[in-house]
């Protein structure tokens, strides 16, 4: 039988018993019981509260899984409200609870906060005129009200205290438009903005669909410093902060800050990320409706999708892809010898396009089909054409590749050097077919002879003009990350290394002068070449065992890159390409010309002889890189919308 000075006996010793019958008789009002509120009112009611005033008028579905506590299988398409009564119920039975299933609004607000000792905030997010509606009341009624935002893997907490610095006087939303409201209200809650450096895909916060992307982490923690500061309140105990002071912590940065932005939006600090913000977020808003209008309805769609995020030179996404019908469709890959000096004999598209294919069946084993090239067309180089279809069947199991797909990443900078396992190097060389083979280079002294390869042919790229040509265009300057390019925060440079690189791709005669006068290779040589190449795990070579000769052998080789890039990928390995040695190589072998300039043949045939001295049969490598100990990077190469690369 439920007894309440038993149920809570071991909060005693931190709180005295006199506190606890304190907290007993309190009354708190929750509005939106959906993924940090459900929290809050559980918390709150393990904490001894016994009196509620609670508002939701939604039902839990499928998409609430991940974070809201009262989202389960069997509670899909009920009323959180009855739902989450019914839990706190379970846990004290003698609860008072007064429900408000239509949720709040101007004709029951003072209702909802009659008598009530605090208000816990838990609205949804894009829910700001109700948000703006209670505070005023509880401003008004000099009710304590308080907000802990889950952010990220983190909180971000205020407090709003009768007597002192109000909602609208912190946040300041009046005469802006909705859009803006959202904005200021999230860059209030979080000054700190501990969240910012790893959220891994922008495009999911949406405020044109208002969506975000949030954890069950974020709601835990910010249901135990909120219940935390409802105590402190309730018992004037503690240092109990109000706005313009807050908190926020993060578990994934393992960072706390105590955030002070005295007069709220209005600080200068707090108006100029505004600014940033409208820059960043909402000039994009059009764009991102029209993209996010565009449904993933078919197998073939769903299946592209992940395709789409297959590695490709420079990013170039060198493909379009024509669907037929639900679970057919056709990849058009496209080389790019026109424009791209390391892609003259197409070879490094088709590569490219062989890792296209290979994404493609390991997307399709994601979704339970097997994807069967029906049709190949590769009588034109310039322009292949491999026709799909997908075909249902129960025998196929998830590729454990899948999941890293849209992981799969380059690490251009220096990565830890410990050594591989046998584990690893076992399943990494699991990954390479019977007519491949690879060689690894893992020694200081193999490590070193990378190195000076790698300064070297980045002496041929950086002084030479057809390559200068590709280079201006593919770097996207102070960007974190790029649908189109490489973003700059990607390349591995430092910031001063990145401006002097931007002022020098103006122009070749600024690139000639900064070579001339200024030493201008040596910097990006060193922090791009050179040094990563040291700090690394191993490098190794990927090499076919025989002599390519076909598209097809092309085509298979970048099946294979792309399933060890992935396996790496898994095993937590970062990886960063390393082929000019190889194309410039095979450039002279077979006499093609790629510069007019003789100084810079001179320095690639010194590259090649380099390059022959460390591997075995030079004329079957298809693939260099390099692998190290590595997080995941935190500025990419992203990829185009779907329906941007669908054939018209």
């Amino acid at each position: 039988m439920f007894n309440y000075q038993d149920a809570y006996s071991r909060n005693i010793g931190w709180v005295t018993e006199a506190e606890q019958k304190i907290l007993k008789n309190k009354r708190v009002a929750i509005a939106g019981l959906g993924g940090v509120g459900g929290v809050h009112l559980l918390t709150l009611t393990r904490l001894g509260v016994t009196k509620f005033h609670l508002s939701d008028f939604d039902e839990f579905g499928c998409e609430n899984t991940n974070r809201q506590v009262g989202a389960m299988t069997s509670t899909y398409d009920q009323k959180k409200l009855d739902t989450m009564v019914r839990l706190a119920k379970d846990i004290n039975p003698d609860l008072e609870i007064k429900s408000f299933p239509e949720g709040i609004n101007e004709d029951n607000c003072d209702e909802f906060l009659e008598n009530v000792d605090c208000y816990v905030d838990s609205l949804d997010f894009f829910a700001i005129d109700a948000r703006k509606l209670v505070f005023k009341k509880c401003t008004e009624k000099q009710i304590p009200a308080t907000t802990a935002a889950p952010i990220g893997m983190g909180t971000a907490f205020l407090n709003f205290l009768p007597g002192k610095m109000s909602f609208e006087e912190y946040f300041q939303l009046e005469g802006y438009t909705e859009n803006e409201q959202y904005l200021r209200f999230f860059l209030g809650l979080t000054p700190a903005a501990l969240q910012q450096s790893y959220l891994v895909d922008p495009s999911k916060l949406d405020l044109a669909n208002k969506k975000g992307p949030s954890t069950i982490m974020g709601c835990q923690l910010a249901a135990g410093v909120a219940a935390t500061q409802v105590l402190k309140i309730f018992l004037n105990r503690g240092d109990v902060l109000n706005v313009p002071w807050g908190l926020h912590f993060d578990a994934y940065k393992n960072e706390f800050k105590k955030t002070w932005r005295p007069g709220g939006n209005s600080n200068p600090i707090q108006r100029l990320a505004f600014m940033l913000g409208k820059k960043k977020f909402l000039s994009k808003l059009s764009q991102n409706n029209e993209n996010n209008e565009f449904e993933l309805d078919t197998i073939a769609k769903k299946v592209l999708d992940q395709a789409r995020w297959a590695p490709s030179g420079d990013n170039m996404q060198s493909w379009q892809f024509e669907i037929h019908d639900d679970t057919s469709f056709t990849l058009h890959c496209e080389e790019t010898s026109d424009h791209c000096v390391y892609d003259s004999d197409s070879h490094s598209s088709h590569i490219a396009h062989g890792a296209l294919i290979e994404t493609t069946s390991i997307a399709a084993s994601g979704f339970g089909y097997r994807a069967e090239i029906a049709k190949s067309d590769l009588s034109d180089p310039a322009h292949l054409k491999i026709t799909i279809n997908l075909i249902k069947d129960s025998s196929v199991e998830e590729s454990p590749l899948f999941p890293y797909i849209t992981l799969r990443s380059v690490q251009r900078r220096a990565m830890g050097t410990r050594a591989l396992n046998e584990i690893e190097k076992t399943e990494l060389e699991q990954a390479i077919p019977d007519n491949f083979q690879i060689k690894w280079f893992e020694s200081k002294s193999d490590k070193k002879s990378l190195a000076k390869l790698n300064f070297c042919n980045a002496k041929t790229r950086l002084t030479m003009e057809e390559a200068f040509q590709t280079h201006k265009e593919i770097i996207d300057w102070k960007k974190q990350f790029s649908e189109t390019k490489i973003p700059e925060q990607a390349v591995g440079v430092d910031w001063g290394t990145a401006r002097l690189m931007q002022w020098m791709f103006k122009s070749w005669k600024r690139i000639e002068f900064s070579n001339k006068y200024l030493a201008g290779t040596i910097l990006p040589r060193i922090q791009l070449d050179y040094i990563p190449s040291i700090k690394s795990t191993a490098h190794f070579a990927i090499s076919a065992k025989k002599e390519p000769t076909s598209i097809e052998d092309y085509l298979d080789a970048g099946r294979v890159v792309q399933r060890f890039w992935l396996t790496c990928t898994k095993l937590g390995l970062g990886f960063q390409p390393e082929q000019t040695p190889v194309i410039f190589s095979s450039y002279l072998r077979k006499g093609i010309k790629f510069t007019s300039n003789e100084k810079v043949i001179e320095n690639a045939i010194k590259g090649r002889d380099m390059f022959e001295s460390l591997v075995d049969e030079p004329e079957n490598v298809m693939f260099l890189a390099r692998i190290g100990r590595s997080e995941l990077p935190k500025s990419r190469s992203i990829r185009k919308p779907l329906n941007e690369l669908l054939k018209d």
